[in-house]
């Protein structure tokens, strides 16, 4: 169920659903010798598995629409900055092509053209808080142009060696980098660096959001994920409270309503720090729900939210 879009993300809503469809991929799985790993491949991406890392492929939908808005939200973004973004639809190695730079333009600046897979500066820094296997990350520098760093994030020993193995896979060294840290104090000591900050726990996002808007940039994009459906739902009212500040209650709208829970929390948060939220898109998909939020500064806009 799609409950709110931004006007940009409306108009292109039908070119973001057919890109997601053009990167979805069945999975592909086969053992290798020694390691044991299982290859998975999904959209351009292609990741080694272990049994100590976890991957759900039901989230693939998620990963799909992830790719998709973070782009848009790339090429606005990058325009702003005098970048423009190439695709090469035609192609399977659009992302070998290197950066180039067009001719000066009139106001004696240059006009950078930015791929997917090369590393573009002044180009957006992206944090993946709990990345687990890099999967994610490994596809945003993949399929997304106009990329200058991606971090992926886990606080597991185990998760942070399967990242690192997937990013040499994916000759993806120079854009992805490993890091092993807890979620919440990297995003507290890093305030205001990156322009999308990507939560995807396994439960509740609550205990992340404070940290996240608290680490993103202005008029950057926070996008959330939420399993815990039945807390949200309200077959556990008191604990939703506990997490997002909401009392969840049963009806025939309690999907609607965890999405609505959600973008609250969001907002609580942003005002206490004088900024505002700015939904794009929320959806309800099978056992989850997720939202892509633009997070700006204004003390006087963030007042407005007590109407």
């Amino acid at each position: 169920m799609i409950r709110h879009f931004h006007g940009g993300i409306l108009r292109n809503f039908g070119r973001i659903y057919s890109s997601c469809q053009t990167f979805r991929r069945s999975n592909k799985s086969c053992n290798m010798s020694k390691e044991e790993f299982q290859i998975v491949k999904e959209g351009k991406a292609e990741v080694l598995f272990s049994k100590d890392v976890f991957y759900n492929p039901v989230q693939e939908f998620n990963r799909d629409l992830s790719v998709s808005v973070i782009r848009h939200f790339t090429e606005e973004l990058l325009q702003s900055r005098g970048i423009t973004v190439s695709y090469d639809e035609n192609s399977d190695n659009c992302s070998e092509v290197k950066e180039e730079s067009s001719e000066t333009q009139g106001n004696g600046k240059k006009e950078y053209s930015a791929h997917p897979g090369k590393k573009c500066l002044n180009g957006v820094k992206l944090l993946e808080a709990l990345s687990a296997s890099g999967l994610r990350s490994i596809r945003y520098a993949k399929e997304i142009p106009g990329i200058e760093r991606i971090v992926a994030n886990d606080i597991a020993e185990e998760a942070v060696s399967a990242m690192k193995r997937n990013i040499k896979h994916n000759n993806l060294d120079q854009l992805v980098e490993a890091s092993q840290a807890d979620a919440v104090l990297l995003m507290y000591q890093n305030p205001k660096q990156y322009d999308v900050i990507d939560l995807d726990p396994y439960g509740s996002a609550g205990p992340f959001i404070d940290p996240a808007v608290h680490s993103i940039s202005a008029g950057g994009l926070l996008c959330v994920t939420c399993t815990d459906m039945s807390v949200m739902c309200g077959n556990y009212g008191e604990t939703c409270f506990t997490k997002y500040g909401a009392f969840s209650i049963k009806a025939t709208y309690s999907h609607e309503m965890a999405l609505r829970i959600l973008l609250y929390a969001i907002q609580a948060s942003a005002i206490r720090c004088g900024r505002y939220i700015e939904p794009l898109l929320s959806v309800s998909v099978d056992f989850y729900i997720r939202v892509f939020v633009r997070i700006h500064n204004g003390q006087a806009e963030a007042k407005h939210a007590a109407t």
